[in-house]
């Protein structure tokens, strides 16, 4: 028979003066011949101790710690070091041992018995001092955590209490997360010593939340839930394009289908494209609400047709980049830029079973850009030129095969081989590394603003560029340039 595990008691102290600790927790804390105590900071302790109940403060460790993880680490080992010695150890938390205790947590991961006795917490003097009803809803954010991980914890939907909101400081770093969520003129409640005689409960802005000493590690923040039109985020955005494709919702909403909005999603990409092209970062900021727009419309119609929704789309494309960044999330391990490519188009072909390499490319894209796909995808296998300039006799043979054609020469094929020396054009930028649909966009912005500037000169001089020989013309062009 195996020995047994050794016991933790973990005892709860409650939020404020003794008669909030409940009695069997009284009982065994006069029984225990010591009890490790997380920190003395506590109400209660004062009439603990004068009830015979003997203490062994653990506040050393906050002294020691260089960060409050560390601290709560070293506090959990010598409880479990003091068990494993002994057999037993009883172990005194603020509060309720299952709410914002993490020294528990981490003695709960420990090869030991860990018995958790009830408790008043902290949050049930926090709601009574509220008025607050918990089954209406309520978040719980510790401030620690919300450091940690940023903004994308909290849902301004519901109520929320942050908690352990100990300093000034910690506020406003708090309050730098929360104003990602919340607007500076929101309304909170600051709770302090919720339970004690001292509790107080004050109403403050957001943007002014740490404009004042009003924080100790008896202090937590309620942010009430935000009405549903100071809402901006991405469920509100499904919330809006479902409400226009609904019932008495808008008719030219309900009317579209995936294939009448084809065109937008095309027309909307190219926008974004275009602001990123004139590093216009506010118009791109627009143009990618735009294309957002597009993408929630197409998963409210499957959704509407029983096919799929938003959210399936969002579950493949995590599972699909978790899938193909191996040397991100798993232990594949990749240097280059060129080697991730290479892994990333042999997992494609992996999943998709193609027997191609040039399957799974989208027929639709721009012509300049389906050449420079279809022509890297060959390059991968090794069919390409060894160097760029090996290229470059390859335009001289589509230059003779053009003027060939345009001299009728028999089975000339004129749309072919311009088609061919274009081709042949995509893959000389591709080897210089040069993206062709930029470079034909650049000369053709060139093109259109020295064209302009030769209509302003006519305009400026009585001219009209009709009646202009193409010599004056070609003059005037080169003025322009």
């Amino acid at each position: 028979m195996s020995e047994e595990r050794p016991v933790v008691h973990v005892l709860g102290l409650g939020p404020g003066p003794i008669g909030l600790v409940t009695l069997e927790t009284v009982l065994l804390l006069e029984e225990a011949g010591e009890v490790l105590l997380r920190t003395e900071r506590h109400p209660c302790v004062p009439e603990l101790r004068a009830r015979g109940v003997r203490f062994r403060p653990l506040d050393r460790h906050y002294d020691k710690g260089g960060s409050m993880e560390e601290v709560y680490a070293a506090i959990a080992g010598e409880v479990a070091e003091e068990a494993r010695a002994r057999g037993e150890a009883y172990y005194a938390v603020p509060g309720f041992a299952m709410m914002a205790e993490r020294t528990v947590q981490l003695l709960l991961r420990e090869d030991l018995e860990v018995r958790v006795h009830g408790a008043v917490s902290f949050c049930d003097a926090v709601l009574a001092a509220l008025g607050l009803d918990a089954v209406e809803g309520v978040l719980m954010v510790d401030a620690d955590r919300l450091l940690e991980r940023g903004y994308g914890m909290l849902d301004p939907r519901v109520d929320t209490l942050l908690s352990q909101v100990d300093s000034r400081l910690k506020a406003s770093e708090a309050k730098l997360s929360l104003l990602e969520v919340y607007p500076p003129e929101h309304v909170l409640r600051v709770v302090g010593a919720a339970g004690t005689p001292q509790q107080r409960v004050e109403e403050v802005t957001l943007e002014d939340l740490d404009r004042g000493e009003r924080f100790d590690h008896l202090t937590t923040i309620y942010l009430p839930a935000l009405p549903e039109e100071g809402i901006y985020d991405f469920q509100r955005l499904l919330d809006i394009i479902a409400r226009l494709r609904g019932p008495g919702g808008c008719p030219w909403d309900r009317k579209q289908t995936h294939a009448s909005l084809a065109r937008h999603m095309v027309e909307e990409a190219h926008e974004a494209v275009d602001a990123i092209r004139h590093t216009d970062w506010d118009h791109l900021c627009e143009e990618l609400g735009d294309l957002m727009l597009q993408v929630v419309l197409h998963g409210q119609i499957g959704s509407e047709e029983g096919y799929f929704d938003v959210r399936d789309s969002l579950r493949l494309i995590i599972a699909k980049l978790l899938r193909r960044h191996p040397h991100v999330f798993g232990e594949v391990k990749l240097d280059t830029p060129e080697e991730v490519i290479a892994r990333w188009e042999k997992i494609k072909a992996e999943e998709r079973g193609e027997p191609s390499v040039l399957d799974g490319l989208a027929e639709g894209l721009p012509a300049l850009i389906h050449a420079y796909k279809l022509q890297n995808r060959a390059a991968r296998v090794g069919f390409d030129w060894a160097a760029a300039e090996d290229v470059l006799p390859k335009l001289e043979e589509e230059l003779r095969e053009i003027e060939e054609a345009l001299r009728g020469s028999p089975g000339g094929d004129l749309e072919e081989e311009l088609g061919d020396m274009l081709f042949t054009l995509v893959n000389v930028c591709r080897h210089y590394g040069v993206d062709p649909e930029v470079a034909l966009r650049r000369s053709a912005r060139k093109f259109e603003r020295r064209f302009r500037d030769m209509e302003k000169k006519c305009d400026d001089g009585g001219l009209d560029m009709h009646k202009m020989s193409l010599e004056e013309l070609d003059c005037m062009w080169d003025e322009s340039k």
